[in-house]
């Protein structure tokens, strides 16, 4: 209800609901995980039947990002606590298949509820071309300058840079994938022109389930090492 009541219709065609999923993406919760962290669980994990509850979210949240416009420049996606540079070899290609949120001011990550200053921590600078603004609708407005890339987004590691001890920084491009691995979660019209990445002829119908059920038959690996 609060998400509902923060939105309105917004000039890139979201309904109030669908400007409400991102919203609602965005909140944090007193007590309890925020929605963004389950629902990133549910993603990365192997059994598809975790994401069996999400399936009206999704559909509602994937539709909003869609219609938003798509963004090709760098952003910033911090992850501290951990060095992952052993996992990100220059050359290679993955899957992320969670939903990834980053950043187009690298500053925002030094917050301690981000990237940090202290400890280990890796810094991923990614060249995206289909990320999504959400500033307009998140819980904190202008603060965070968030950019979502969606599940299925694809990369190759262009290099990696250790400038000090504890800080790891990984350098992505945001690439075509070899198949599409997430239809749009609507049909587009022949004089729509996309937003999102489709780039081969699919079988999948572009349901959420069918649509779920693309992303689990792709590699374990790329899954597993998503951030």
């Amino acid at each position: 209800m609060v998400a509902l009541h923060n939105c309105q219709n917004s000039a890139n065609g979201l309904n109030q609901e669908e400007s409400a999923s991102i919203h609602l993406y965005t909140m944090q919760f007193d007590g309890g995980p925020s929605l963004y962290h389950v629902l990133n669980q549910s993603l990365r994990a192997e059994n598809r039947e975790d994401l069996k509850p999400w399936f009206l979210y999704l559909k509602l949240f994937l539709t909003a990002l869609h219609k938003l416009p798509s963004q090709t420049e760098t952003v910033w996606r911090g992850i501290r606590d951990v060095d992952l540079s052993s996992k990100y070899k220059t050359g290679m290609k993955f899957a992320w298949w969670g939903v990834s949120s980053c950043t187009t001011h690298i500053e925002v990550l030094e917050k301690s509820q981000f990237l940090g200053k202290h400890g280990q921590r890796t810094l991923f600078s990614i060249q995206c071309i289909n990320g999504k603004s959400i500033a307009a609708y998140s819980y904190f407005k202008d603060t965070e300058k968030e950019i979502i890339l969606m599940p299925g987004s694809y990369f190759e590691v262009m290099g990696q840079l250790n400038p000090a001890p504890e800080l790891h920084i990984i350098q992505l491009k945001e690439i075509i994938p070899p198949m599409t691995l997430v239809k749009p979660p609507f049909p587009k019209s022949d004089g729509q022109k996309a937003s999102s990445i489709v780039h081969k002829p699919s079988t999948f119908s572009p349901s959420t389930s069918t649509m779920m059920t693309s992303m689990q038959s792709a590699s374990v690996a790329s899954k597993k090492m998503t951030s």
